[in-house]
């Protein structure tokens, strides 16, 4: 894999997540909005998790960790049912906000980590 490959994937990655989350605010948008979100984060954390363990990052707890809480909140909403349209743009932002700082901060140092590993 090319240096620039790691951070292509994780980049494409992120992005499809944001537009996820901005489906989510769309007044029709439905519970089957939500499954979406679910179902593509799972995909995406399990291949950084995956990313995490075999390079033997030293902060693949933490990070799973943060991983598992956007898990809960996510599983949390899909219990909730049907909601109308201003809390869907209230959960969208606070997911929206979350993944800002998830992508800055502990994503950036594992796509370092990643960058600067021998095996790509």
């Amino acid at each position: 894999m090319k240096k620039t490959s790691a951070i292509l994937w994780q980049d494409a990655q992120h992005q499809v997540l944001f537009e996820i989350l901005d489906m989510i605010a769309e007044p029709n948008a439905g519970k089957d909005v939500l499954r979406h979100l679910h179902d593509y984060s799972e995909q995406h954390f399990a291949l950084e998790e995956r990313y995490m363990i075999a390079l033997d990052y030293p902060m693949t707890a933490s990070h799973i960790k943060a991983h598992d809480r956007f898990r809960q909140e996510i599983s949390s909403l899909l219990e909730l049912g049907e909601a109308d349209p201003a809390f869907r743009a209230a959960v969208s932002t606070f997911l929206t906000e979350w993944l800002k700082r998830h992508v800055l901060g502990i994503d950036k140092d594992l796509e370092a980590f990643i960058l600067a590993a021998d095996l790509k």
